[in-house]
């Protein structure tokens, strides 16, 4: 009974146990360096990537990493790379996505994983092309295309053709972007990939409908509707919803460009309502630009406003070229209607959207002023010893003649020779002089334009990114800082190079800055301006221009005026401005004043225009500059 008793109580504490034993092993940890769990980790990441779920994944995904760093694994470490990259960029974070895709690349290099190199500079490619780094983007294309045609993959070919092609499609370089699309079209035809075969019809008709916009060449945007109509209709075959929008969108700006404007808005609202359907609204924003655009073409101020608004709303951090192409049409539009200060701000705007940009254009521009030089500095030296080789002839023609007449036809070339070389040598000085003032000038405005191109550049790049760390890091006091420091940099760049010039036009620009020197001055500033953009080439706009700059600053140092007035009128084929004021004035005949670095410039600017300059100043009676410019357009 006993042993029974026994047993019994062993059985009963045994069943108790079990209980205790399986909790232990139910919780017992997974060993967090081990490569199923970095596996798993890496598994519901992608998993969570793919639902849209960003920070669960990048927490999955960041937990894979570390541990493959723990166990210092560098092929998962460099897989855990990829997908945190994946990750931020389909958050749009594409700086952060391109760190770690490099990072990844660093590792896959050393490990001579070729498949995951490929990936990394296929997948940094379109990163770089993201970021505007276009020669990086470049750069990574064609070493995965190198990679592709050494393992003959001819859809991976095809793939990095496509994507070079777009790359030059934007810097723009037309030839070489449509010799890539054709490339690219001839490959996709071959192996029947209908999705790649609309992408390069897209493309192709891209570049026709650019080129022919540049040159005013309709044959070239026929064209273009032509290959966009075939990839229409291969799109509405096949369902493919994004690029039906995409050739609708094409075809009405195409119309546009040929003023067809019934057929083009007739396209375009397809493309905005099939991609307001499909919540492509980065896209959306540039059918609604392109709306806008057809408006304001035909005058419709009102409805080319409404979509242009709508194109803002639409590309509101997500698509920033169309906000700021939305803003520059804003301008225009607002401008149509006189409102000049509204015009103004959403200029302003345009210009500092654009200031945030890196763009391969600029590089190009510098690239062809810096040939233009150079070319134009060697005709400059040919010409140059052309002159000294004519003269040397017209000196020898000159000797034979003195030796020929002798006597007395040699005591009259003499004399005349003499006589002729003071009066040349008074036109040389002259001219040397006039020359030597024109050249001041000019390498004043160079080098005025040198430094506002440098603090738009360089300095504005650089606060620009550091702004743009401190938002990441919030640090809002510096982000304050800089974003001052930023608008400062741009009013000096502005003041250095007056780029409103060629948006708002000569007119304008005056109003603005005198409007400018009212809000810095206690001054009283009336003005009666008439219209005047189209009355002077280019240089000579920006010459006027100054002279209007250079008068005010003289006053507003100088004059200790409470009023001036400013007067420009076209009469005939004369512009002739008044600029008074009402200040202590000064003796005209006082040769310090009338010879000061102020007034010579002054003088300078007009005589380079043709003009000419009357002073009217007494002591105590205010100063009126009153000077006459011949139209020359």
């Amino acid at each position: 009974m006993r042993i029974e008793i026994k047993k019994l109580l062993i059985f009963f504490f045994c069943i108790f146990l079990i209980p205790f034993f399986y909790a232990q092993k139910v919780t017992e940890p997974i060993s967090t360096t081990n490569v199923d769990f970095i596996k798993y980790n890496y598994k519901i990441g992608l998993e969570l990537l793919l639902q849209e779920k960003f920070k669960e994944a990048r927490v999955k995904i960041s937990t894979g990493l570390e541990a493959s760093k723990k166990l210092k694994n560098k092929n998962l470490m460099g897989f855990g790379y990829q997908y945190l990259s994946d990750c931020y960029n389909q958050q749009k974070n594409y700086q952060l996505a391109t760190l770690n895709l490099k990072e990844s690349l660093h590792i896959f290099t050393d490990l001579n994983i070729e498949k995951e190199i490929y990936n990394c500079n296929f997948k940094l490619g379109r990163l770089y092309f993201k970021i505007s780094e276009y020669d990086k983007s470049l750069e990574s294309y064609f070493i995965s295309l190198k990679i592709a045609e050494q393992n003959k993959n001819e859809l991976q070919v095809a793939g990095n053709l496509q994507n070079i092609g777009e790359v030059y499609l934007l810097t723009p370089d037309l030839k070489t972007a449509r010799i890539n699309f054709n490339k690219a079209l001839v490959i996709y035809k071959k192996l029947n990939n209908e999705e790649g075969i609309i992408g390069s019809l897209t493309n192709l008709g891209a570049s026709y409908q650019k080129e022919g916009s540049r040159n005013n060449n309709e044959a070239l945007v026929i064209k273009a509707i032509e290959l966009f109509k075939e990839g229409l209709e291969r799109a509405r075959k096949d369902g493919f919803k994004r690029n039906e929008s995409i050739f609708l969108g094409n075809i009405g700006s195409s119309f546009r460009r040929l003023k067809k404007y019934d057929e083009s808005l007739e396209y375009l609202f397809k493309a905005l309502q099939l991609k307001i359907e499909l919540k492509r609204f980065s896209s959306a924003a540039h059918s609604c630009n392109d709306i806008s655009e057809t408006y304001l073409e035909i005058n419709n101020l009102v409805k080319a406003k409404e979509y242009a608004l709508k194109a803002v709303e639409y590309s509101k951090e997500l698509n920033i070229h169309q906000e700021r192409y939305a803003s520059y049409l804003l301008s225009k539009i607002e401008y149509r209607t006189r409102n000049f200060k509204n015009a103004y701000n959403y200029l302003k705007k345009y210009h500092q959207i654009d200031d945030s940009l890196f763009s391969i254009k600029k590089i190009t521009k510098i690239n062809d002023l810096k040939i233009k030089y150079e070319t134009e500095k060697k005709n400059l030296k040919i010409e140059a010893q052309q002159s000294n080789i004519a003269l040397l002839a017209s000196k020898n023609q000159n000797k034979n003649q003195w030796l020929f007449f002798g006597g007395i036809g040699l005591l009259s070339v003499l004399l005349i020779t003499i006589l002729s070389y003071s009066r040349n040598n008074a036109k040389k000085e002259k001219a040397r002089q006039e020359k030597f003032s024109h050249e001041l000038l000019q390498s004043q405005e160079d080098e005025r334009t040198r430094i506002a191109r440098e603090l738009h550049d360089s300095v504005g790049q650089q606060l620009t990114l550091i702004k743009q760390k401190s938002q990441n890091l919030q640090q809002d006091e510096i982000t304050i800082l800089t974003n001052n420091a930023l608008d400062e940099v741009r009013s000096i760049s502005r003041g250095l190079y007056p780029a409103l010039l060629k948006e708002l036009g000569l007119s304008e620009s005056i109003e603005q800055l005198i409007n400018d020197f009212d809000e810095q001055t206690n001054l009283f500033f009336s003005m009666d301006i008439d219209a005047i953009n189209s009355c002077f080439t280019e240089s000579i706009s920006l010459n006027f221009y100054r002279l209007i700059q250079e008068c005010l600053t003289n006053i507003v140092k100088h004059a200790k005026a409470k009023s001036v007035t400013i007067s420009i009128k076209r009469e005939a084929n004369t512009i002739l401005t008044l600029i008074s004021d009402n200040g202590k004035g000064f003796d005209i005949n006082d040769g310090k004043k009338k010879y000061s670095l102020g007034l010579k410039t002054i003088s300078e600017r007009i005589r380079i225009m043709d003009g000419n300059l009357s002073i009217d100043s007494k002591l105590g009676s205010g100063t009126s500059f009153i000077f006459s410019i011949p139209i020359k357009k």
